[in-house]
């Protein structure tokens, strides 16, 4: 009996201890196999997919693969400098202006037409949102204030941070006329443009455009016959900065 009492006395093995010491082992393993896997070089293979006909396919990152980043939204603000006409008055007054412009633009599409005409035509679209102000520096009026709405189409390589593209639009605004001077027959006009240029992206979120466009504002002849209807036609250069989200 007492070597019963002095058996049953004996400490047990503390197996909870270790059990609890094993769970923490392997939960802690677990939580460090994803961060162990995304240190590896996996994300600078490129499969043979990438850069296909979607543009940032995982695994590939859209700025390193495909040249164009997957976000939909950009936002940028620009400026330059627009002249318009003969310098000689007849029949439409010469004009300096010099826009500032607030632009968003949504992505409409992934990347597409990579095997057609031999990848030349490769890109995706947007569409565009913008704020515009002219100041007129030369001519009768003094300022002119719109919107403007429109496609862009942007032509993109693999590996290309630089992004050539095509964009029109249509708009309307308002501008303090002076038809007694030969300027716009009315205040509210109508305008079209059409621009093309490049785009380079600093960074992932960050990037500049350049671009020429052409502008035409007038009244779509609602003045006549009371004031003669003499439209602005102004081309030059433009540069702006923007935010892609």
């Amino acid at each position: 009996m007492r070597k019963m009492n002095e058996a049953t006395m004996l400490p047990k093995p503390r197996l909870g201890g270790l059990r609890i010491f094993l769970t923490c082992l392997a939960l802690l393993a677990a939580l460090s196999l994803p961060r162990a896997m995304a240190g590896t070089d996996l994300n600078g293979i490129t499969p043979p997919s990438c850069c296909g006909s979607t543009c940032g396919t995982s695994p590939c990152s859209a700025s390193s693969c495909c040249g164009c980043n997957e976000k939909d939204w950009t936002l940028e603000l620009g400026s330059g400098v627009a002249w318009s006409n003969v310098r000689s008055g007849q029949p439409n007054q010469a004009y300096t202006l010099v826009p500032v412009n607030l632009t968003a633009s949504l992505k409409l599409d992934d990347v597409s037409l990579d095997n057609f005409l031999g990848g030349w035509l490769r890109g995706y679209s947007e569409f565009f949102f913008r704020g515009d102000y002219d100041q007129i520096v030369h001519g009768p009026e003094n300022h002119y204030e719109g919107i403007m709405v429109g496609p862009r189409y942007n032509f993109v390589q693999p590996g290309w941070k630089i992004i050539p593209f095509v964009e029109g639009g249509v708009g309307l605004g308002f501008a303090d006329s002076k038809p007694q001077l030969g300027g716009l027959g009315q205040d509210f006009n109508f305008s079209f443009e059409a621009s093309a240029g490049a785009r380079y992206d600093i960074c992932d979120d960050f990037f500049v455009r350049l671009a020429v466009q052409y502008q035409h504002v007038s009244n779509a002849g609602l003045s006549e016959p009371t004031n003669p209807n003499h439209p602005i036609d102004a081309l030059g250069p433009k540069i702006s900065f923007g935010y892609s989200f």
